[in-house]
């Protein structure tokens, strides 16, 4: 059962968690890093930023920007976690979510460059 698991989330289709991730940092990461962290303005900003260009890129159903747009998602799920960590640390149960969105947006953004490989090998190969 833990094998076929670990096959179905490492190729199962990613747009729905895509969707998933970039809404929840238009409308949630930035306002939760806001309430419990403070500060973090600019950061916030790209928070939201790039949960729209997650969107447009999902959209638009180009797998380069996919997963540029799977990537920058990662990245801001990671740090977000490196700054509960050294700010707050997980003071509850529920902020060990953040682990659970960095691990999310790495399945995704593992399965997106996998599917980019794919693609461009089948470019090669037929011509």
């Amino acid at each position: 059962m833990f094998k076929k698991i670990l096959k179905i989330w490492g190729y199962s289709d990613s747009q729905p968690t895509e969707i998933t991730l970039a809404l929840a940092n238009v409308f949630l990461t930035h306002i939760a890093i806001g309430f419990e962290l403070g500060g973090f303005y600019i950061f916030r900003m790209i928070i939201f930023l790039s949960g729209l260009y997650h969107l447009y890129c999902v959209s638009k159903e180009d797998i380069n920007c996919r997963v540029k747009a799977s990537v920058i998602t990662f990245a801001i799920y990671l740090t977000c976690t490196i700054a509960y960590l050294y700010t707050i640390g997980f003071p509850t149960v529920t902020h060990f979510g953040w682990l659970i969105l960095c691990f999310a947006s790495f399945g995704s953004m593992r399965r997106l460059i996998i599917e980019k490989i794919h693609k461009q090998k089948n470019v090669v190969n037929n011509g």
